[in-house]
């Protein structure tokens, strides 16, 4: 295993507390969504699109750190499996009949996006954490 410093804790930390969000309500905000989609007889509930709007606004903050942070497997792997994903159903099903359900795709593959990513920044901090204790230590 290979051992990161972390340029910036503050932003680490901040992505942290983020991600713990990430994947703690909006799956809940989703299921209770899907719920009220099958209570109002097929029409698409808007607060779907909010919870699946959050989720994405934070894409841009996720890369900002994964660029600070220089881990550029973790970057590729949001542009390859969420964003072009993204990109690429918006347009090719926008205009089907069940197109609002593929919609559905890239949200659940940028939940398990942070549900992983979530695990590695707590490793990166717990590294970080150790490194400078063993290093207090050593002085």
């Amino acid at each position: 295993m290979v051992s990161y410093s972390i340029v910036r804790y503050d932003l680490v930390s901040k992505l942290s507390k983020i991600l713990e969000l990430e994947v703690t309500y909006p799956p809940i905000l989703t299921g209770l969504t899907l719920l009220l989609f099958q209570s109002t007889e097929g029409n698409f509930p808007i607060a779907l699109f909010f919870v699946i709007g959050a989720a994405k606004f934070f894409i841009p903050f996720i890369a900002y750190v994964l660029i600070i942070e220089k881990r550029y497997g973790w970057l590729i792997s949001l542009v390859a499996f969420i964003i072009i994903p993204s990109i690429i159903i918006y347009f090719i099903v926008k205009d089907l009949f069940l197109g609002k359900y593929f919609l559905l795709l890239p949200f659940i593959a940028f939940y398990f996006y942070c549900l992983l990513l979530k695990f590695s920044v707590r490793e990166w901090l717990n590294e970080y954490d150790a490194k400078i204790e063993m290093e207090l230590d050593i002085k």
